[in-house]
C-alpha cells in the first residue's frame, strides 16, 4: 500500500555529501512528489524536505541509503 511520507534530510557537510545525496534522490525521483532544498553555504550545510508517495519498503530503502551517507541525518514521518 502506498502512502505519503515527509522526509527531512540534513546534510551537515555539503562539500563531501551533497553529490551522493543528489544521486540517491535522482534514483528515487519517480516517488518524490515535492523537493525543497535550503542551502546554508556559510555553514557548509543544507536542509532538504521531501514529500514522497510510496510503499514502506521503498521509503525504508531511501531513508536507509541516505542514512548511510556520512554527514547526513534523515527523519521520515508517515502522513495519515
Amino acid at each position: 500500500m502506498e502512502r505519503f511520507y515527509i522526509v527531512n534530510i540534513i546534510v551537515e557537510d555539503r562539500q563531501s555529501a551533497y553529490k551522493q545525496v543528489n544521486e540517491l534522490l535522482h534514483d528515487f525521483a519517480d516517488v518524490i512528489k515535492l523537493r525543497i532544498g535550503y542551502p546554508v553555504p556559510d555553514e557548509n550545510m543544507a536542509i532538504i524536505l521531501l514529500i514522497v508517495k510510496t510503499s514502506n519498503d521503498v521509503i525504508g530503502s531511501l531513508s536507509g541509503k541516505l542514512g548511510q551517507v556520512k554527514s547526513v541525518k534523515v527523519k521520515t514521518m508517515p502522513l495519515k
